[in-house]
């Protein structure tokens, strides 16, 4: 396999890089270019073969791995587990790295509501028609799950940037990788992306309006929609007798 490609690999057209190739390398998988069991190239072959640097590489497989399609034995390689796409458990919805979700959500809570009321504040015309840009891109429904993350993320990045606080923008970039990584978990649950879309609506009108307290009150309901969302699947995902809510 290595130095040639299986299937083709088409040019990466996503606004991110790395979400691009993942999906592409799910596609290979799940149409059977890779099976279960199959080891990957090493890490510098697929990037030479996708184009892209070895970060964006790195950080496709990485979501790959987290949606139960590859397992990274370290110094071993990049395996084939599966070839379809497995619904996240109960302890994965749970905790996030060494941080529990609960941590993660009272986080973006304090801080993208305060944010989106200090944007509110400060937006100019061009950071307008930038957040309206990423909602227009939102709403293709033939949008993958993988670039519906990459656009989320966007959005949440560029109304921080509308804060012109630079500490602000840097704490939430200290947060956005594991925001990433349970978006990509928790996407495909049912409705998760329509109620999402809206709740980005929301906090985008409020925000290109000037309506600070609508602003925050948008982007508080948001949160707590995304909260409520994952608390029906995983009471309705838990076995009888453990509590989704208590985590036990």
């Amino acid at each position: 396999m290595t130095g040639t490609t299986r299937g083709g690999i088409e040019p990466v057209r996503r606004l991110k890089v790395a979400d691009s190739v993942a999906e592409q390398l799910e596609l290979m998988i799940t149409r059977g270019d890779y099976a279960p069991g199959d080891k990957l190239p090493p890490e510098r072959v697929l990037a030479e073969q996708f184009a892209v640097g070895r970060s964006s590489m790195r950080e496709a497989i990485r979501v790959v791995e987290a949606n139960g399609l590859l397992r990274t034995d370290h110094g071993v390689g990049v395996f084939v587990v599966s070839n379809t796409r497995r619904a996240p458990d109960l302890s994965e919805l749970l905790v996030l790295d060494e941080f529990t979700v609960p941590e993660l959500f009272e986080v973006r809570i304090t801080l993208e509501r305060d944010a989106a009321g200090l944007a509110a504040q400060r937006i100019t015309p061009d950071e307008a028609a930038e957040l309206q840009g990423i909602i227009a891109a939102m709403a293709d429904p033939g949008l993958s799950d993988a670039a519906f993350v990459g656009l989320d993320a966007d959005l949440h990045r560029a109304i921080a940037r509308v804060t012109k606080n630079r500490l602000l923008i840097k704490l939430y970039s200290t947060i956005e990788p594991l925001f990433v990584d349970y978006s990509h978990q928790v996407v495909g649950l049912p409705g998760r992306r329509d109620g999402a879309h809206s709740g980005h609506c929301a906090i985008v009108e409020a925000v290109v309006g000037r309506r600070v307290r609508d602003a925050r009150t948008a982007a508080v309901r948001h949160i707590r929609d995304v909260e409520r969302d994952i608390v029906a699947h995983l009471e309705h995902s838990a076995p009888a007798g453990r509590s989704a809510a208590s985590g036990s």
